[in-house]
């Protein structure tokens, strides 16, 4: 009998995440059901499930009905923010499993209260200054630049700004808390280094670091703006002095949760003259560059998976953290994205069967169509494609991101080039 058998799964969303949840689902027996706001030729999700639903994931009442006539057994979503909350929502109201509360939930993604977590596990993280509504004057007076202001619950680098002097802070304070849900902000000294992001995958009740990558930037506008990522690079250039001074303490952050599965991912700066880390934020989930993707591919796990086991059995099976290297036994990873410098989307090319000429690319995505207006901002709204690769060597993954940037095309209405590209050959020089 498979491991799922007779039960049914509600997925909130096409997102990414959602095809390789089905997939594993669908291979263990589960009868699976996509709800989303999308007819069937749009959703991809919808495509590969057993069944699907025209219901919005924000109307929760509607997807409360259908559960509730349909015998659901467990409810999930890809790696959406949105679409995980309101997850969370339905299984919390049908005593479905779900991974974690949302005070648990809360405690990391709120900016102020993962700050208070660092602190007390001893996590190097970056000066605050304010937390909360309104500044005082004397806060302000006694702030030290460079500076960053945040909404404390907002995600995808919306409504950050970087200040370096009091008119750009007055300015950045209101939109900040505009973009804020509870409309509170966190003020926070600016730390220079280079960005990183690590994965913990939590399995009864141990923790394992799955991995940590090098972030590579590109700021689409000039002047003191947030940056896009270009590329994520696996395993990390600093990876040996993260074990050394970080990761016991973001472990022993992570068993604080008393979890029995989950994942876990923080962002931080690393800046080698010092060699100083500094960790400033998390969340409760995978990331948007799902590197579970490139861990499987490698290590034979997908922490995805173990969110489908405890959807569904409330338990985690066969999860193996024995299996998790983070130096991905010595091959050269990347999550490249091709990033939209702004405009209308005239003409994508040789995205199609880029596969047949890179086999090292094990995943792709695509958020936006031709005729599609991209944004013209400075967050991950940016992204139009992206590649998840898995190469033996770093020689190896310079000349197939070189292929993929040669190849393909993404043109504006005028038939010019409208992305930026990784440049990996520039990128190991460093």
């Amino acid at each position: 009998m498979k491991r799922f058998e007779g039960k049914k799964l509600l997925l909130l969303g096409s997102n990414v995440g959602t095809l390789d949840i089905l997939k594993y689902a669908k291979e263990n027996g589960a009868y699976t059901i996509v709800a989303d706001n999308l007819p069937v030729e749009k959703s991809f999700g919808k495509q590969l499930a057993d069944d699907n639903v025209l219901i919005s994931t924000a109307d929760v009442e509607s997807l409360k009905k259908y559960i509730h006539e349909n015998k659901i057994d467990g409810v999930f979503a890809g790696i959406s923010e949105f679409n995980l909350i309101k997850a969370m929502e339905l299984c919390h109201c049908f005593g479905f499993p779900f991974y974690c509360t949302r005070e648990q939930w809360n405690l990391i993604e709120n900016k102020d209260s993962f700050r208070d977590l660092c602190l007390k596990f001893d996590v190097p993280c970056p000066r605050t200054f304010f937390t909360g509504e309104t500044v005082p004057t004397e806060i302000t007076n006694a702030i030290q630049f460079p500076v960053i202001v945040k909404p404390v619950d907002s995600s995808a680098s919306v409504g950050v700004t970087i200040c370096r002097d009091y008119q750009s802070l007055h300015n950045a304070i209101p939109e900040a808390i505009t973009n804020s849900e509870k409309g509170r902000i966190i003020i926070e000294k600016f730390f220079e280094g280079e960005e990183f992001t690590a994965h913990y995958t939590i399995a009864n009740g141990k923790v394992s670091l799955s991995c940590i990558d090098n972030r590579v930037p590109v700021a689409v506008h000039p002047g003191d703006v947030t940056t896009v990522p270009l590329a994520r690079v696996y395993p990390s250039a600093f990876i040996r002095d993260y074990l050394d001074q970080v990761n016991d303490k973001m472990i022993d952050l992570s068993k604080s949760l008393a979890l029995s599965a989950g994942v876990l991912f923080v962002q931080g700066l690393y800046n080698r003259q010092r060699n100083e880390f500094c960790v400033f934020e998390g969340g409760l989930r995978c990331a948007g560059e799902a590197p579970y993707r490139i861990i499987e591919k490698v290590n034979g796990v997908s922490f995805m998976n173990l969110f489908v086991d405890y959807a569904l059995l409330g338990k985690v099976e066969s999860y193996d953290l024995a299996k998790e290297d983070p130096f991905m036994k010595g091959k050269a990873c990347c999550v490249t994205s091709f990033v939209s410098k702004g405009g209308t989307i005239g003409k994508i090319s040789g995205y199609e069967n880029i596969e047949k000429l890179v086999p090292s690319i094990v995943d792709k995505e695509y958020r936006y169509h031709e005729g599609d207006l991209t944004p013209n901002g400075n967050t991950l709204r940016q992204i139009v494609l992206r590649f998840v690769l898995v190469c033996d060597s770093e020689e190896q993954l310079v000349r197939d991101l070189e292929t993929i940037n040669n190849r393909i095309q993404v043109l504006d209405e005028k038939g010019e080039d409208m992305c930026y590209r990784f440049d990996a050959r520039e990128h190991f020089k460093n």
